[in-house]
């Protein structure tokens, strides 16, 4: 058996066919006719509201990412963070973490900053981004459990997915913001770059440290200054549920209650991020799609509004940051960040 079919043996196989089961499905039971008519008979007017949305969500989190820099000691412009936010912003959304933080790291070295300075405050605004989330998430299958009978080994399953969430939250956050801890794992990793690949990281990892211990002292300093960052934050997710509720409205999808829409938006979404695949292409308008035909609705309607959650959040803001990419990324460095 060739090696990549090794890998994905056991759990791993399982997930992926329940995944690749669920498109196909949805793929063939779908009435293209019935979804086009969904499309066609659409209100614009719901559509253009959600774009207003789009852009606030967007603008919200380059805030948020524009303040937590200046907070680590990042000294540039706050334009300059603002427009690096938005465009590594659509880049996460619509193509994955990796892409959208290396695409930080890029545009800010041009700018003087070091990698290792660049990292701390994206990972911690990262972070909290995925912290706001996973609010939805227990909201979203606490729902789905008191309202639909589920299959026992289901019903265990998503406890249990819950469960491995809260946990994964909760070593994250003890090994990011408790030194002593994130010191020994950090260590292990320049002892593991020496062994493995013979180079020593150890001088970036020092310095890496060293700015995430000013920001978070910063911060603690300074509740008011956290508060305003976690505020820009939560306006970007709600912004985000609100742009989803918008698709339905533009739809004409009626009587849908606020615990359908957050359960299909976070497991929709959680599972496009778990699969590793590039911007969750495929697997999240899957199983937000799946979801929502789960809790009642009309299955042509669940995909199209799926799809149109994917087309005017994630892929209009990306084709329209590609101009603002290629001016920030030409654009020679204004001022020589300093470290604090």
């Amino acid at each position: 058996m060739p090696q990549a079919f090794r890998r994905l043996s056991g759990p791993a196989a399982v997930a992926a066919a329940a995944i690749l089961g669920l498109i196909i499905y949805l793929v063939t039971a779908l009435d293209w006719h019935e979804a086009g008519r969904v499309l066609a008979d659409a209100d614009w007017r719901w559509i253009a509201g959600a774009l207003l949305l789009t852009a606030l969500s967007y603008a919200a989190e380059a805030c948020g990412y524009a303040l937590v820099n200046r907070w680590f000691g990042i000294r540039l412009p706050i334009r300059d963070l603002i427009e690096i936010g938005m465009v590594s912003s659509t880049m996460i959304a619509s193509v994955g973490g990796l892409a959208g933080h290396s695409v930080r790291i890029l545009l800010l070295t041009r700018r003087n900053v070091r990698r290792s300075q660049g990292v701390a405050p994206s990972l911690f605004h990262g972070y909290f981004q995925s912290l706001a989330f996973f609010l939805f998430i227990p909201g979203g299958l606490t729902y789905l459990l008191l309202t639909h009978p589920l299959d026992t080994h289901i019903a265990v399953i998503v406890g249990i997915g819950t469960a491995v969430l809260g946990v994964a939250f909760a070593i994250t956050a003890v090994v990011f913001l408790y030194r002593p801890v994130r010191s020994r794992v950090l260590a292990w990793f320049v002892i593991g770059a020496r062994r493995i690949a013979r180079i020593d990281i150890s001088p970036s990892i020092t310095l890496y440290e060293e700015t995430l211990d000013r920001g978070l002292a910063a911060l603690g300093n300074r509740p008011v200054a956290l508060g305003v960052t976690v505020a820009w934050i939560l306006v970007d997710r709600v912004a985000q549920l609100a742009v989803l509720w918008f698709c339905l409205e533009a739809l004409g999808v009626q009587d849908v209650g606020v615990g359908v829409v957050v359960t299909g938006f976070a497991i929709g979404i959680a599972l496009g991020v778990m699969s590793m695949v590039p911007g969750g292409i495929g697997i999240q308008e899957g199983t937000m799609a799946g979801t929502y035909h789960l809790l009642g609705m009309p299955l042509e309607e669940a995909v199209v509004v799926a799809l149109l959650f994917r087309i005017i959040f994630q892929l209009v803001p990306l084709g329209l940051s590609v101009s603002l990419y290629w001016r920030v990324l030409r654009e020679a460095p204004k001022v020589k960040a300093q470290a604090g």
